[in-house]
């Protein structure tokens, strides 16, 4: 079975062929067609498990609970899933050496889950892991952990990171009710029709290449370009340029319960920036997202590079 990368791949080898600009959208068009027809239901049929990495409820609960991982899942997801199971049993025997009364391990193990994903904490050894508890001892202020973490791992807390610490640690401690409270709620997701509309502009670009500051087709598109041109050309909401954080900034968070084709997908590190939001692509249902990538094509959100770079999921 062709997988959707295989598709975009041949599809770029079509449209070097072709030269009139009609063409090559033509082309895009039938094979996204055939994707979302054939292939994309095929792959609903063996995702059983939704995957992604960062603050996930899922997998957050897996991981607190010490397992057991599921089998149908990612391989380097349930990687991930294990060294973390790992660490917090390290973290477990550094905080039993201590023999504090009351001592909130779940607080210890939120800072360590986020960090985990924006800094590389599976080498540390033993001694790490008793002075990474250290910085939690008698102390209640949460910036005042902050500020001895960052002494000590050399590493500055965004304050992305600290509401994705807050809002871990809130729905381990407490569950589903208050974090839904925190996650607010989003808008009304787009119907069929307009997904399909959405749809119709995005799939005309499908192979085309990857360019820095891109916004137009006659440019070619970067990945907020590319979603900035669709959203605003399809009509279905006006989406001036910006950067993918930019358009990250104007979302409200989704969960993953909640997500819905049309809604978008957002990622970090994926390059050096200032900003903490470095990538994005358009949802479109089956774990599957539409996105600039080199070239214009599909993506599986459970392959190994998406999930470790995950971020949130948002709806305009």
């Amino acid at each position: 079975m062709a997988s959707p990368m295989a598709v975009a791949f041949l599809t770029k080898k079509a449209l070097e062929v072709a030269q009139d600009k009609r063409i090559r959208m033509l082309l895009g068009s039938i094979i996204v067609g055939l994707v979302t027809v054939i292939v994309v239901p095929l792959l609903a049929m063996v995702s059983i498990w939704n995957t992604e990495a960062g603050y996930s409820r899922e997998i957050a609960r897996i991981v607190f609970d010490g397992g057991p991982i599921p089998t149908d899942i990612d391989e380097e997801l349930a990687r991930y899933m294990e060294e973390m199971i790992q660490a917090f049993k390290k973290i477990d025997t550094a905080i039993n050496e201590l023999n504090e009364e009351g001592f909130d391990d779940i607080k210890v193990k939120s800072f360590f889950y986020i960090l985990y994903f924006s800094e590389d904490l599976t080498a540390f050894d033993d001694k790490y892991y008793k002075g990474f508890v250290d910085c939690f001892v008698d102390i209640e202020d949460d910036e005042k952990i902050y500020s001895l973490l960052s002494e000590y791992l050399s590493y500055e807390f965004t304050d992305t990171d600290k509401q994705e610490i807050r809002n871990l640690y809130l729905f381990i401690k407490y569950g589903y009710a208050v974090t839904d409270e925190i996650f607010g709620t989003p808008g009304e997701a787009f119907n069929d029709e307009t997904f399909a509309t959405l749809m119709s502009e995005a799939t005309k670009y499908i192979g085309f290449p990857y360019n820095w500051g891109g916004s137009r087709p006659e440019t070619s598109f970067d990945c907020s370009g590319y979603v900035c041109w669709v959203y605003t050309q399809s009509g279905v909401h006006n989406l001036p340029r910006t950067t993918a954080q930019g358009i990250y900034n104007q979302c409200t968070p989704v969960s993953k319960e909640d997500l819905k084709p049309g809604d978008l997908v957002f990622f970090k590190g994926t390059y050096d920036s200032n900003n903490v939001v470095t990538h994005i692509g358009i949802y479109v249902g089956d774990n599957q997202m539409l996105h600039c990538g080199d070239p214009i094509g599909y993506a599986n959100l459970g392959n190994s590079y998406w999930i470790k770079h995950f971020y949130g999921y948002g709806r305009l």
